[in-house]
């Protein structure tokens, strides 16, 4: 007997082999539809911050500190607003699952207030603290960078409500089925954002532009389109499940909903937060370590969470997946199905780590010179 048939029965032996078609059918018809929009949508969510910084990269390397100092900041805010979005998309599909429209509308448009209002206070706790925060962040960074990471916060800051709208409104989608629209919504904001913070940071034809300023103005309007589009698809019912008229905000509020979402929301919050905040507490360490290491850490961190992004992009997928068959009963069917995207997650992040290794530096290359060895090394 050769290899290759001991190789073959030692795999026809497992019980894997004897469920290959069963996963073949989950993969393709249930995982693959949901988990490459929302990875796509991922990527542009993440990458509205990483072309802010591209975008500032040729104004020098305290212009990209100073927006890796606030976007370091802003990241653990954001994550925050993604867990809730999590919580808004099961409970979204746990109520279809169960033919439920009603409620999937309520937990929705309460949710979207909730987190509207506490953007806002939010919003304005930071930017009067701004000095604050950016002086316990930066650290030993020099005044120079800690006053463009004040100014860069203090404009990002005032798209968190818009941020919260488009996060929230897009896991609802998510969570009726509807990856496509977040997706659409999410990448053409990347398009403006390039295409409005470039014009606002270099001006446009004899208009010289607003320089530094204008990274963080042309995220902040880009994030507010986006919020009005994700707002309008509600409003017209694109997704019937999910048709939440503009006065309908203005309706009492049904407390046993909105604590089921945080009740989901909140822990996954605390969790992502403390991620999130394990990278900035790295930024804070970099901090006195001169101007490029803080550049160069920042760009290592962005490119390090779009390699993350597929691993993500299953777990979000597997939510959906399982909050449908909760809603219907399947219990024992939502325990098969988590445990093969455990797997494949597992395997292709382990996957992808390797084979980007090799690439780092084509990655930074994309940055300025200046900090392209420190990227790489990174």
């Amino acid at each position: 007997m050769n290899i290759s048939s001991a190789l073959r029965q030692v795999v026809h032996g497992t019980r894997w082999h004897s469920k290959r078609k069963s996963y073949k059918v989950l993969f393709w018809r249930e995982i693959t539809p949901l988990a490459v929009p929302i990875f796509m949508e991922n990527a542009c969510v993440l990458l509205m911050g990483v072309l802010s910084t591209f975008l500032v990269s040729w104004l020098g390397k305290d212009a990209m500190a100073g927006v890796g100092l606030a976007d370091s900041f802003n990241m653990v805010i954001m994550a925050f607003f993604a867990a809730i979005d999590l919580g808004t998309t099961v409970v979204v599909a746990f109520s279809l699952g169960k033919r439920d429209r009603r409620r999937a509308r309520v937990g929705t448009r309460q949710s979207l207030v909730i987190m509207t209002l506490f953007a806002v206070l939010l919003a304005t706790l930071i930017h009067h603290f701004g000095e604050q925060i950016i002086d316990f962040v930066a650290g030993d960074a020099t005044t120079d960078v800690k006053a463009l990471a004040l100014t860069y916060l203090e404009l990002t800051v005032l798209s968190y409500p818009a941020a919260a709208i488009t996060l929230i409104g897009s896991g609802a989608l998510r969570g009726a089925g509807n990856t496509k629209i977040p997706l659409l919504i999410n990448g053409s904001l990347n398009i403006l954002n390039i295409i409005i913070s470039g014009i606002l940071i270099y001006g446009l034809f004899s208009w010289p532009g607003l320089g530094f300023v204008g990274a963080g103005l042309g995220l902040t309007i880009s994030r507010y389109i986006g919020a009005v589009a994700i707002l309008w698809v509600l409003a017209i019912g694109f997704n019937p499940a999910l048709r939440i008229s503009l006065k309908s905000y203005f309706k009492p509020l049904n407390f046993s909903i909105i604590w089921e979402v945080m009740g989901i929301g909140i822990p996954a919050s605390v969790e992502s937060v403390l991620f999130t905040s394990g990278r900035l507490l790295t930024q804070m360490f970099v901090a006195g370590m001169g101007t490029s290491v803080i550049a160069g850490n920042f760009i290592a961190f962005s490119i390090a969470a779009l390699i993350n992004l597929p691993g993500s992009a299953l777990g979000s997928a597997s939510t959906i997946i399982t909050g449908r068959r909760l809603g219907v009963g399947q219990i024992a069917q939502a325990e098969i199905q988590l445990r093969h995207v455990f797997w494949l997650s597992t395997l292709g992040l382990t996957a992808i780590a390797w084979l980007t290794a090799p690439f780092a530096g084509v990655m930074a290359s994309f940055y300025h010179p200046r900090i392209h060895r420190l990227n790489t090394s990174l």
